[in-house]
């Protein structure tokens, strides 16, 4: 008889074979045998190992015996009594590192790893953005790279290992959050199909950081001022990294409406609308677009000294074209967004001096929308316009219900006045 690991052979034939510890053997006996019904090595070895686990996951969370039950020390070194006994669960397919299961039906109690696992949740959470899924997956594997564990076989030390390892490496707390919110969302989902007794993840906190987060704040005037400066408008220049057209009018859109920089960059020409109020912008969610939240839907009204620098004009030229997006020459980044790699361009166009030479790191693109909801403020318009205004969700119950009408609206913009004079681009 020769053995490998958990296999030994007899007339022929693969055997599984796993000592049972003492505190187990009133149940199973002093070893667990079962026929693999194969002489095929490789096939034997890669059962065996799967019994293995399985035998393993349940000696440690079955029930010890009473210690009044338990062999005697003399028994324990009597020659051991072959025991057949079937395995814990039916032999089945395991999700393994080396098995690609995309199209696996559900999720088996054989979970080899953390991408098995994911790609169950992801066949349950079908309506997430390409880009999320991308995402997450690229979580998964660096987390099962780092723990080099099946689910079945982490603790909470563990957890917290890749917690300290990932603030220990710099990353920001929202960041680590995130990442471990995600690992519980996992362990949650193997844990409510009832393949593991517990999410060892849940709850775990990330400390605070010990240097205060930089906070975003409004630009101030100067700063506008060198903003709407610079050859962009004076000289018509555009940077190659620019998005074109974009350049000129999204810092002036995102000034004017308070919009996110995604909103404005994934604007259809069909997304501008001539109204009998006045021009305004749709912002929706559709093909290739995509909304922060539901209060994000929203019609915008244009600021007049938006028009007045040409806007109208621009939008009219790229329907004239033919050209489906607004700002026709942004090129998506690799997860789709049409402002990834503007946002990347204007970070720096913000602080070069050949541009504008703005060193403060709390200004960045996101600061035009602290800046409009600091100009409503001065200007008296109600919280819950200029909530509407930039789809922010409402701060109580009642704030939810309902619409603003969009004269209010339109009102509300018409009674702003910039904090710099936007200069004629058309």
């Amino acid at each position: 008889m020769s053995r490998t690991s958990y296999l030994t052979t007899h007339h022929g034939s693969f055997w599984f074979q796993i000592r049972v510890p003492v505190a187990h053997q009133p149940r199973h006996g002093l070893r667990v045998r079962t026929n693999l019904q194969t002489n095929d090595p490789a096939v034997a070895k890669t059962l065996a190992l799967r019994l293995a686990a399985e035998w393993l996951v349940r000696f440690s969370h079955e029930p010890e015996a009473p210690l009044d039950e338990r062999p005697l020390p003399a028994e324990i070194g009597q020659p051991p009594v072959p025991l057949v006994v079937a395995p814990p669960e039916p032999v089945a397919p395991a999700l393994s590192r080396a098995e690609a299961a995309p199209e696996t039906p559900g999720l088996s109690p054989h979970i080899a790893d953390m991408l098995a696992l994911y790609r169950y949740w992801r066949g349950l959470n079908t309506d997430r953005a390409p880009s999320t899924v991308r995402e997450f997956e690229r979580l998964t594997r660096t987390f099962d790279k780092f723990m080099q564990k099946t689910p079945a076989q982490l603790m909470r030390t563990d957890i917290t290992a890749y917690r300290d390892h990932l603030l220990q490496r710099g990353d920001a707390r929202k960041t680590v959050t995130k990442k471990l919110s995600f690992v519980s969302a996992m362990l949650q989902t193997a844990y409510d199909a009832g393949y593991l007794p517990a999410n060892v993840a849940r709850g775990l906190k990330v400390p605070r950081a010990k240097v205060e987060t930089i906070k975003r704040m409004s630009f101030p005037k100067d700063s506008l001022i060198r903003i709407f400066g610079t050859r962009v408008y004076t000289e018509r220049a555009r940077p190659l990294a620019g998005g074109g057209e974009a350049i000129a009018w999204v810092p002036m859109l995102a000034l004017a409406t308070g919009a996110r920089l995604e909103e404005l960059c994934q604007l259809r020409v069909a997304d501008v609308l001539e109204h009998d109020l006045g021009w305004m912008l749709n912002i929706e969610d559709g093909e290739g677009q995509r909304v922060k939240t539901s209060s994000s839907r929203r019609l915008v009204p244009l600021h007049s000294d938006v028009i007045a620098a040409g806007f109208s004009r621009f939008v009219q030229d790229q329907r004239r074209s033919g050209h489906e997006w607004l700002f026709s020459d942004l090129e998506p980044d690799h997860d789709g967004r049409r402002g990834g790699n503007f946002g990347k361009f204007f970070a720096r166009f913000l602080r070069q001096n050949q541009w504008c030479g703005i060193t403060d790191r709390r200004l960045v693109f996101h600061s035009f929308r602290h800046t409009f909801k600091t100009l409503c403020r001065e200007h008296g318009v109600a919280e819950e316009v200029h909530d509407a205004l930039t789809g922010h969700v409402g701060s109580t119950v009642g704030r939810s219900y309902g619409m603003v009408p969009i004269e209010r609206l339109v009102a509300a913009v018409g009674s702003l006045k910039l904090p710099v004079d936007l200069p004629r681009v058309m």
